[in-house]
């Protein structure tokens, strides 16, 4: 059983070096459903399987959620970067992963001496490079994936510690709220670029 965990681990890397790199909404959104699907396995270590599912539907609705928004409100799916900018993102990924690998086992000697170290890594993995991600961008859905990211790290630390129905229905909360926040936020920046350009053609 250990096996799945260490997959998640891996996938979990893979995908917060993905959204933090790339700009692509739907390479992203992608890369977030993965990222889920991990944090789902994570957490089934500690949870049953059916508090555990309800992590992977809200990921999934949420970045479903944005995912439709981004394709409605959107023009162009492609995002032009110059690869400075995305050399810049990947070294500052790598340089995360590497604190995040030598903080984890002090942490979790320390702090969290019951929990398996995979957990421990992983959710400070997340936390890490949502914080990474939330200092890079400016761009709305990039904002909310970041701070979904961070909480999925938050919450795989968590079902490790404790099993609260509460807290759980309030982070499921939490998500949606982000979900639609982020499509507030979507659409009003679309807007605002829209009445530029007509101001700049006028």
């Amino acid at each position: 059983m250990q096996i799945l965990p260490t997959l998640a681990f891996v996938v979990i890397i893979m995908t917060a070096m993905i959204i933090l790199i790339f700009r692509d909404w739907r390479i992203n959104a992608g890369a977030l459903a993965l990222q889920y699907l991990a944090a789902f396995i994570l957490v089934d270590v500690s949870w049953p399987t059916g508090m555990a599912v309800i992590k992977l539907i809200v990921g999934w609705m949420a970045t479903v959620t944005i995912g439709f928004t981004c394709m409605r409100q959107q023009k162009s799916t492609a995002v032009e970067e110059s690869p400075a900018s995305m050399f810049f993102r990947a070294v500052a990924g790598l340089l995360v992963i590497l604190v995040m690998f030598i903080l984890a086992p002090g942490v979790q000697s320390n702090i969290f001496p019951g929990l398996n170290l995979i957990i421990v890594q992983s959710g400070l993995m997340l936390l890490g490079m949502g914080l990474m991600q939330l200092g890079t961008t400016a761009e709305p859905y990039l904002t909310v994936f970041a701070l979904l990211s961070l909480l999925s790290g938050f919450e795989i630390i968590h079902a490790g510690l404790e099993r609260s129905s509460l807290l759980t229905g309030l982070l499921v909360l939490v998500n949606l709220g982000l979900a639609l926040v982020g499509v507030y936020f979507i659409g009003t920046g679309v807007e605002k670029g829209t009445e530029q350009e007509e101001e700049e053609v006028l």
